[in-house]
């Protein structure tokens, strides 16, 4: 049941996404990406990776079916793929274990754990870096977004990576004028004035560092670096 702390949009996010079938669908779909939006993606991120010394301790929260891992393996991070989702978590690590059967070493820095990102297992401070990609824009509620954002301020020492759907974009505007034209009220993936979700890092205790749109002014999907006030 819904509560103020555990609002609808994080219980059905959580049981969207813990399907097998789904799972398997992000598997062949997620994980085999090779376009030019997957790209941008990437390199968003890795820009805010820049500087992160190798062998850094990187948390991936949610990993889903694991897309970021070879690229995180690959710049010689120590990785934690960690989901709520059971069925997302057992398809990447079945997915990635057999890909890097034949590399023990990468292997070896890949762990698979299961957590509840509003209160996850972690120690203060545990991780040099926490990605948190593609989550957010499904939480319209600003307080579940500050939970969320104070949980990974917590466990990260310094650098949180996170992405979200601006309102300064086209296909944002293209999503608010459909709603209204099929007069439909969306409870999820809804585009935020950036301001807003500011607000919301502010409020957790963290500052923007850097932004880094993915199309800037076409695409909703945004990435910010986040460190501590």
């Amino acid at each position: 049941m819904a509560t103020s702390e555990n609002p609808d949009s994080y219980l059905d996010t959580r049981a969207r996404f813990d399907d097998p079938v789904v799972a398997g669908d992000y598997v062949i779909k997620k994980n085999t990406l090779d376009n030019a939006k997957n790209r941008r993606e990437m390199a968003c991120i890795m820009a805010a990776l820049t500087g992160l010394p190798e062998k850094s301790r990187v948390l991936d929260l949610p990993c889903g079916t694991g897309r970021l891992l070879l690229m995180l393996l690959d710049k010689g991070h120590t990785v934690v793929a960690a989901d709520y989702a059971r069925a997302m978590l057992d398809a990447a690590e079945a997915y990635h274990r057999n890909l890097l059967a034949s590399d023990v070493e990468k292997s070896n820095r890949l762990k698979f754990q299961q957590e509840d990102i509003l209160n996850t297992s972690f120690a203060d401070d545990a991780f040099d870096a926490v990605i948190c990609n593609r989550l957010f824009h499904h939480y319209p509620e600003a307080e579940l977004r500050r939970q969320v954002l104070a949980e990974l301020r917590r466990i990260a020492k310094n650098r949180i990576i996170v992405s979200f759907f601006s309102n300064f974009a086209l296909s944002a505007l293209q999503f608010h004028l459909g709603n209204r034209i099929r007069r439909i009220t969306p409870n999820d993936r809804i585009p935020v004035w950036y301001r807003e979700f500011e607000r919301d890092i502010t409020r957790s205790g963290l500052i923007v560092s850097e932004i880094y749109p993915v199309r800037y002014g076409i695409s909703p999907q945004t990435y910010l670096k986040l460190v501590s006030d």
